[in-house]
């Protein structure tokens, strides 16, 4: 379990706490509400602590494999392909469940698989409504709004597209009323706001009545947050205070409100007073437009890699002070110019999503964005549309400068992925649908492009985070330099899983060096099951000061530990855990810091 996992099931199993701190903090609001009834549900039947979380973890990715179904069946509706035709469904769900954003996701019991996934379903679900492939546009646009609520109030990321899911179902219901369309999606947007506030209050009333009464007031206060949540960040930067404080919620909720319902009256006067001859040709040109600038940006990506070096504040000083800080820590790019800052975050943003795509997927975006432009079918539109919104959201990110890292462009990700599918896998129906004989070269090329993506992969198993591709290698993979990140992985608390578990195929061949040994890891995590070893494993946070150095005692240090001020130490380690070469985490013996001196950065 990584450290985020470890701390929340330790306060959700807590009857005291039940994770309480996060629905607070506007977080987890649709994750813990039906988790809690299973954690109670087991706890009632005696289940170890061990088996709940495990048991937590299977019920998350469930979940998540069954909503990359879901989304790739809504793909498959906009792009009018059949999804079970051999070497379309191959190669699409190969995508889907390699790609490492989604096993990072569905692996990891957090706010990501719903905040993240709720949203793509909720846009995919927008353009259906929108479309002319269904008969209730209205119904289909309600069941977007409650997919965006879910996702919105589990994690901010997911609340612009809360915000776009309120405005298309407020259109929806402006269309009955043609004569005033202003009045009419304002009354709408009211509609919205009432029913997305009302699917909140559902799950927290799911929450508090498992909860000690004296937190019921605490949780109710973020009701709204699904609505509010995106006028946050910006309220925060207007005010000058830090990226981890919360604005008062009655304010934010006010002002959201107002914004969405004088967006919506704008909208609604705007769209009446465009003919359908306008429309149709700022879709026509959208789709080439959009197209040009992901190529610009994947491009601006590339050139980064080797441009950018990327850092954390406090641990490598920076020149300039930090727009957005998040638990402390901001980032830089050792560039003492202001409008120079701008760029490099602009294009470390950009940069960050190409790191992340495996290169076949890669590749697949570029084929999709020329077919864009060079080409045109009925569903070339909702592509477009999704390929916006990644870039919107990617930028939004980079303007802001927050600490830019692929789980926090998860969503922008994902529609980078979804889009290209939808406009590959298209054509790739066109070309099927003709002489039969083309069924072959077609399941060769799906069986090939899948194989890559599995070896490519593969190496940076089993969370995939630390993934970067074939042709990408960083220069300090022996070695961690204070401060110094890259755009792909620090490491998250699951080496102590990972490194543990070679530590336990090292004790077999030699006993004696496990024998009453004991691992302190260096950051929090957590290896499940916990069961008999010839060693135990700590938390070095219980030996602070008092650290044991003899034969028999161990201390595992993960990159981003060393990264955060802690020094790296220059013994020889035991054992090491790397990702295709580049190490992630060491395991050093007690004796060899006491020999060297170490002194755990004090």
């Amino acid at each position: 379990m990584t450290i985020d996992e470890t701390a929340i099931t330790d306060r959700l199993l807590d009857p005291a706490d039940r994770a309480h701190g996060q629905m607070v903090l506007g977080a987890l609001r649709t994750t813990l509400p039906l988790a809690l009834q299973e954690v109670r549900l087991m706890q009632a039947f005696g289940f170890p602590e061990d088996q709940i979380r495990m048991a937590l973890k299977i019920g998350h990715w469930l979940v998540g494999a069954s909503l990359f179904l879901v989304i790739y069946f809504l793909i498959a509706r906009l792009g009018d392909f059949d999804a079970f035709n051999p070497p379309i469904l191959l190669f699409s769900i190969t995508a889907l469940f390699t790609f490492p954003m989604s096993n990072i996701t569905i692996k990891t019991f957090n706010y990501d698989l719903v905040s993240s996934l709720g949203a793509i379903i909720s846009l995919l679900l927008i353009l259906l409504a929108v479309s002319k492939r269904v008969q209730g546009g209205l119904a289909v646009s309600l069941v977007a709004l409650v997919a965006a609520t879910v996702a919105a109030q589990e994690k901010l990321s997911g609340s612009p597209i809360l915000v776009m899911a309120l405005t298309v179902s407020a259109l929806m219901v402006a269309r009955r009323q043609p004569a005033r369309p202003n009045v009419a999606v304002a009354r709408g947007m009211v509609v919205a706001i009432l029913i997305s506030v009302s699917v909140s209050a559902i799950f927290t009333i799911l929450y508090t009545v498992s909860l000690p009464w004296g937190l019921w007031g605490s949780v109710w206060k973020g009701v709204a947050d699904g609505i509010a949540s995106w006028v946050w960040v910006p309220m925060q930067i207007v005010s000058g205070r830090g990226g981890g404080e919360l604005p008062n919620r009655f304010g934010a909720a006010s002002i959201a409100i107002v914004c969405l319902i004088g967006m919506a009256t704008a909208i609604g006067s705007a769209s009446g007073r465009l003919s359908q001859a306008q429309r149709t040709l700022a879709i026509r040109n959208l789709s080439r437009v959009v197209a040009g600038c992901v190529l610009v940006a994947l491009a601006t990506g590339v050139v980064s890699i080797a441009w950018l070096q990327p850092y954390w504040a406090p641990y490598h000083p920076s020149l300039r002070p930090p727009a957005f800080a998040m638990n402390g820590a901001w980032l830089h790019f050792g560039l003492d110019s202001p409008a120079m800052t701008k760029v490099a975050f602009v294009a470390y943003a950009f940069e960050v999503i190409v790191v992340a795509m495996p290169t076949p997927i890669f590749i697949l975006v570029l084929v999709a964005n020329l077919l864009l432009i060079i080409g045109r079918r009925d569903y070339d539109p909702a592509a477009a549309f999704l390929f916006v919104i990644a870039l919107i959201l990617t930028l939004i990110g980079a303007v802001l400068q927050v600490p830019l890292a692929h789980r926090y462009l998860n969503i922008p990700l994902f529609l980078l992925l979804a889009a290209s599918l939808m406009v590959v896998m298209g054509r790739a129906q066109e070309y099927l649908v003709k002489p039969r004989m083309r069924l072959a070269p077609a399941s060769v090329f799906a069986v090939t492009a899948s194989l890559f993506l599995v070896l490519e992969t593969a190496p940076f198993r089993p969370l995939y985070a630390a993934f970067r591709p074939f042709w990408l290698d960083y220069a300090d993979a022996e070695f961690v330099e204070t401060g110094r990140i890259n755009p792909s992985w620090m490491g998250w608390g699951e080496e102590r899983a990972l490194l543990g578990r070679k530590f336990e195929e090292l004790c077999k061949g030699s006993p004696n060096l496990c024998q009453d040994g004991r691992i302190f890891h260096l950051y929090s995590g957590r290896w499940l099951p916990e069961r008999p070893r010839s060693f135990q494993i700590f938390d070095a946070a219980s030996v602070a000061g008092k650290e044991p150095l003899g034969d028999h005692d161990y201390y595992l240090f993960n990159r981003s530990r060393i990264v955060q001020g802690l020094p790296q130490p220059k013994s020889r380690p035991i054992l090491t855990l790397d990702y295709r070469g580049y190490k992630m985490a060491w395991l050093y013996r007690g004796s060899d810091l006491a020999a060297e001196n170490y002194g755990f950065g004090r």
